[in-house]
């Protein structure tokens, strides 16, 4: 069964607004802003670690919320504003006559 409730994990709201409409009304998108480290590698390195990452966040904003943790702190405030399924999106532009460059760089 498909979720009811996606958490997009962007700032950008231009994406939201693609994604949105995209989606149309078979999902119930959020947003959600949170700073996720972006590391080097191929597209498809970058797009995994970014949505286990933010999976990451949303196992631990359970965890959190189970055992009842008020740690004040930046990153405990983001593992708090994240609860269910995610979805990140990332691009790159890249030609093959350029031997795939620019890349998920430029």
């Amino acid at each position: 069964m498909a979720p009811k409730e996606l958490n997009f994990i962007t700032g950008n709201k231009n994406k939201l607004a693609e994604v949105k409409a995209i989606l149309g009304d078979t999902v119930v998108l959020k947003s959600q802003a949170l700073d996720l480290l972006e590391i080097q590698g191929t597209i498809e390195e970058i797009s995994l670690h970014k949505c286990r990452t933010a999976a990451d966040l949303v196992c631990m904003q359970s965890q959190l919320h189970r055992k009842s943790l008020l740690v004040r702190s930046p990153l405990t405030q983001q593992y708090r504003q994240v609860g269910g399924p995610v979805l990140v999106e990332d691009t790159c532009l890249s030609f093959n006559a350029f031997n795939e460059l620019p890349g998920p760089y430029m």
